[in-house]
């Protein structure tokens, strides 16, 4: 399993990302319960929602989405005090997909490694690049 990150998501949803060079058939996806937030607010904010709508719900059909539930409240807890510790911030939202992939051992996808490459332990790969 993997985690796409919004921009991810994103770029799927434009057309600019094809999953068979990068994806195995038997391979599961999965977007967190916060970029889900982050997805529908984009579609609300934009000036086609009923379509954006639509396409973000074929998304969501095709892949699993993971609960920002107790362990990745923890692992936020922890990783945000690591941060603190070595004078460095990171947005809560940003915070909180890391959690759920620490929490349940799962690499991120993001092009957005400029945030993400600072937390400990988490694994990084960027389809975008």
């Amino acid at each position: 399993m993997k985690i796409l990150d919004s921009d991810h998501c994103l770029a799927l949803l434009r057309g600019h990302l094809d999953l068979r060079r990068q994806v195995a058939p038997t391979e599961t996806l999965a977007v967190t319960a916060i970029s889900v937030g982050e997805l529908v607010h984009g579609v609300f904010r934009s000036s086609r929602i009923d379509e954006n709508l639509a396409r973000l719900g074929v998304l969501l059909a095709a892949v699993a989405v993971l609960p920002y539930d107790e362990a990745a409240a923890r692992q936020f807890g922890r990783t945000k005090a690591e941060l603190k510790r070595m004078g460095q911030k990171l947005g809560d939202i940003d915070l909180q997909i890391a959690s759920i992939a620490l929490a349940q051992d799962i690499p991120l996808i993001t092009h957005n490694r400029r945030h993400f490459e600072r937390i400990t332990g988490l694994v990084i790969e960027d389809w975008l690049a």
